[in-house]
């Protein structure tokens, strides 16, 4: 839930994917497995 959270609000201030998904990666693979999904495109 919080990731969605951050999603939403990060998506709200113009972020793009990538950068979405660095922060996502950076705030919660701390807390366990990181995720294998790919990367957006650059």
């Amino acid at each position: 839930m919080d990731v969605t959270r951050d999603v939403m609000r990060l998506t709200e201030q113009g972020k793009t994917p990538g950068e979405i998904r660095t922060f996502i990666d950076a705030r919660y693979v701390p807390q366990g497995r990181p995720m294998d999904t790919p990367r957006p495109p650059r």
